[in-house]
C-alpha cells in the first residue's frame, strides 16, 4: 500500500497538485526507499527536460530524434497509447474501478504531457518563430486525444480541470493570456472551470458555444452525430447557437440539460430527444429538459462515466451501442432494425463487453457474436 502512496504522491508532485502534507508524506516514504528517491530524480529530469535544438535546415535530423523520444517513452510506459490517470486508488487507499495500476497511468500521462510540451516548442527551438509567430497566434498548441476504450483528466493553464470520454478530443491554447479562455471540443467532457470574470471561458464545438464564468458541467458534441448535449450541474452557463448570429444566449440553471439538433427538422416532435420543438422547417431545435435532483451525480446517466461508469436511462439500443463502441473500443453491427428501438435503462460499472452484452440479453430479445472487436446483434 505504501508504494501505491509512493506513486500517487509522486505524480501529484510532479503535475502541481500536491499539497504541503502529502509532500511532507512523499519525503518520508523516500527516506524510507533509496529507490524510490532514485525514481523521483529520474521522472523529474525526464518532466523538466528540454528537447536539442537544431538548426532550421534540419527538420528531417530533428523529426529523426522526436520519433527516437517517443520510443524511449513507449519503452518506460507499455501504456502510453491508453492512458487513462482518472481513476484508480485514492491517497488513503479507498479502492476505486479501475482497469489497470493507477500509478501507472500517470507516470504515462506525466510523460505525454511532456511530448505535448515538446510539440508545442519544437517550431520555436527550430528557429522558426520569427515569421510564423502571427500565423500561429491563434492556433491551438495542445490537442488531447483519447482512444475508445480510455478516459482521460487534465488541467488546463488556469487550473480548471477536464474530464474527457473516450473516442474524443480537446484543443486549446498553451497559455490563456487573451480576454477569454477558449478550447474546442470534438466529442464529451466534464469541465470544472476555475472562476474568473474577467476571462470568459468559452467552449466551441460542432453547433453551439458555451460561455461560462466558473461552474461545473458536462458537453457531448460528437461532430458525426446530431445531437449537441450540455448538462449543467451547478453554476450558470450560457449556450449561444451558432446558426443564430445575433440572437440572444440561452442560460441554463443547475441540473438543467441543453438539447441542441444541429440539423433543421420539420416535422414537430423530435423522437430521439422525446422533447416538443418548433415546427419552422428551418428551425434549429433548443430544448430545456429538467434533471432528476434527487440522485447523486455519480448516478445521473449524463455524468456517470466521470466516475467510470456507463449508466442509460430509457436508452434506446442503438444509441446505448454507439456508447459501449467508445466504451469498450468495439464495432456494432445490427442484422435487425426492429431491435434498434428497443429501450433499456441501467448501468455497467466493471463489467468487460461480454459481461455487459450478457446482462442486456436478460432485458432484451437479442443474441450476439463478438470477433476482432465486431459485435453482431441478431435477433433472437
Amino acid at each position: 500500500m505504501n508504494e501505491e502512496k509512493y506513486w500517487i504522491l509522486l505524480s501529484k508532485k510532479l503535475t502541481g497538485e500536491a499539497t504541503a502534507a502529502e509532500l511532507d508524506l512523499l519525503d518520508q516514504l523516500m527516506n524510507s526507499n533509496a529507490e524510490w528517491r532514485s525514481n523521483m530524480e529520474n521522472l523529474l529530469e525526464l518532466w523538466h527536460s528540454k528537447p536539442v535544438a537544431v538548426k532550421p535546415d534540419h527538420d528531417q535530423k530533428g523529426e529523426d530524434a522526436y520519433l527516437v523520444h517517443i520510443n524511449r517513452l513507449k519503452e518506460k510506459a507499455s501504456d502510453f497509447k491508453t492512458y487513462s490517470p482518472l481513476f484508480g486508488i485514492d491517497i488513503d487507499g479507498r479502492p476505486v474501478a479501475r482497469k489497470r495500476p493507477f500509478y501507472k497511468h500517470w507516470i504515462t500521462y506525466a510523460c505525454a504531457t511532456v511530448v505535448v510540451v515538446m510539440v508545442s516548442l519544437y517550431p520555436v527551438l527550430n528557429g522558426k518563430e520569427s515569421h510564423k509567430e502571427t500565423a500561429t497566434a491563434k492556433v491551438p498548441a495542445n490537442e488531447i486525444s483519447i482512444n475508445p476504450g480510455s478516459r482521460s483528466k487534465i488541467v488546463l493553464p488556469d487550473g480548471s480541470q477536464v474530464w474527457i470520454n473516450s473516442g474524443s478530443k480537446l484543443t486549446y491554447a498553451n497559455s490563456f493570456k487573451g480576454s477569454t479562455r477558449e478550447v474546442q471540443l470534438n466529442g464529451e467532457a466534464y469541465f470544472d472551470v476555475v472562476k474568473d470574470a474577467a476571462h470568459p471561458f468559452i467552449v466551441h464545438t460542432s453547433g453551439i458555444d458555451i460561455k461560462v464564468l466558473g461552474t461545473a458541467f458536462n458537453v457531448k458534441a460528437f461532430k458525426a452525430e446530431p445531437v449537441v448535449e450540455a448538462t449543467l450541474i451547478h453554476g450558470s452557463i450560457e449556450v449561444i447557437n451558432q446558426n443564430r448570429p445575433g440572437a440572444p444566449g440561452v442560460m441554463l440553471k443547475p441540473h438543467e440539460k441543453l438539447i441542441y439538433k444541429k440539423y433543421p427538422v420539420a416535422d414537430g416532435h423530435d423522437q430521439r430527444a422525446d422533447v416538443t420543438i418548433p415546427t419552422e422547417a428551418d428551425s434549429y431545435s433548443i430544448t430545456i429538459k429538467p434533471l432528476n435532483k434527487n440522485i447523486a451525480d455519480t448516478d445521473i446517466p449524463e455524468t456517470a462515466w466521470v466516475y467510470n461508469k456507463l449508466s442509460f436511462e430509457e436508452e434506446r439500443f442503438e444509441d446505448l451501442a454507439l456508447k459501449m463502441e467508445r466504451w469498450y473500443d468495439l464495432k456494432f453491427e445490427f442484422e435487425n432494425e426492429k431491435l434498434k428501438e428497443y429501450r433499456v435503462s441501467g448501468s455497467f460499472v466493471n463489467e468487460t463487453a461480454a459481461e455487459a452484452l450478457n446482462e442486456l440479453k436478460f432485458l432484451l430479445p437479442f443474441k450476439y457474436t463478438i470477433k476482432n472487436k465486431e459485435v453482431k446483434i441478431m435477433k433472437k
